[in-house]
């Protein structure tokens, strides 16, 4: 009799065991499930939040660009309507940079 019951109770462990075996395996396979949604969508996340940068900064380079041209041709139009100014202003800028470097020279 303690026979049979000391069986009984390794089967009933064994089964609680098995249950708990297919418990973990069944929690297994819904966190990779749930890993892999969570990967996915913060994969897709910040594949927008990419694309939206790269956007944004083709906006930013195209608004630079235009400004940098209506800035070159101004200059230009200044300097053909004021030749003389142009000139005592690059002679000035030269100059400038040359006090610069040979104060720089000295020290």
């Amino acid at each position: 009799m303690a026979n049979s019951l000391r069986k009984a109770s390794l089967q009933s462990m064994e089964a609680e065991i098995e249950s708990l075996l297919r418990s973990l395996e069944g929690l297994k396979d819904d966190a990779t499930d749930e890993s892999r949604k969570t990967i996915k969508n913060l994969k897709a996340s910040a594949e927008s939040a990419l694309k939206q940068s790269r956007s944004l900064l083709a906006d930013a380079y195209e608004e630079v660009k235009v400004k940098t041209r209506e800035t070159s041709i101004a200059t230009r139009d200044y300097a053909q309507e004021h030749p003389l100014t142009t000139a005592g202003i690059a002679v000035g800028a030269l100059g400038l940079l040359a006090a610069y470097l040979l104060c720089k020279r000295s020290d």
